[in-house]
Formats: structure tokens, C-alpha cells, sequence
């Protein structure tokens, strides 16, 4: 069995819960979380979605990231979470300065070299 075969203990551990504490998030046993932490039974979908929303997670972010390559950094959670909880205007702007910085570390520099 894989060390650690999810990533469940690690994101419950990140906002500092006990088992017990997600267990009863999640409506379950601690003995439940447990298993599942340990792989016993393995991680199935419904599993992954009484998880995710307790741990603020999407179900794919309970995989352990080799098997999730679409998984997100802190920084890039962050970046999403302002950008989802700005207005109209706030989003209009974020997109502009992304894609200035895009085109700007697409210019090669004054010796032809890429500037990334």
C-alpha cells in the first residue's frame, strides 16, 4: 500500500482538525477518517465528495498529486479565490495585468534571449 495513498491527512491537517473534528464534518466515524487516511477502503468518489467541501477542497485535490496534474499550488488557490470574490470591474482588471506580464515575459530580451 502507498504511504500515503490521498491527501486527506494532509488537508485536514492544514486547517487543524482532528479526525474526530472532520468526522463530524463529514458525518462520519473517527475510525472512518482514519481508514480512509490509511487507504483502507480506498478512496472512491462519494468518499471524495462528503470530503471535499468540509476540507474546502475540490474532490481531484483529495488524489495525491502525482495522480492529479491539474492539482493547484496555496499561491494559485489564492490567486482563483481573488479573482472569484472581485466584482465585474475587479476581474476585468486582474485579467489585463495577467495578460500584460504574459506579453512582456514573452519578449525576448535586447540579446534575443527570452525574458522568462
Amino acid at each position: 500500500m502507498d504511504k500515503n495513498p490521498n491527501r486527506i491527512r494532509e488537508l485536514r491537517l492544514a486547517k487543524g482538525w482532528s479526525q474526530d473534528r472532520l468526522a463530524e464534518e463529514v458525518g462520519c466515524s473517527k475510525m472512518q477518517i482514519s481508514g480512509l487516511e490509511r487507504g483502507k477502503p480506498k478512496l472512491d468518489l462519494e468518499w471524495m465528495r462528503r470530503l471535499a467541501a468540509p476540507l474546502g477542497v475540490t474532490p481531484a485535490d483529495l488524489l495525491p498529486v502525482e495522480d492529479n496534474p491539474r492539482a493547484l499550488s496555496e499561491d494559485e488557490w489564492a490567486l482563483i479565490q481573488q479573482y472569484r470574490g472581485a466584482d465585474a470591474r475587479g476581474r476585468d482588471e486582474l485579467q489585463r495585468v495577467a495578460d500584460v506580464l504574459l506579453l512582456f515575459r514573452a519578449q525576448p530580451d535586447n540579446d534575443g534571449r527570452d525574458a522568462a
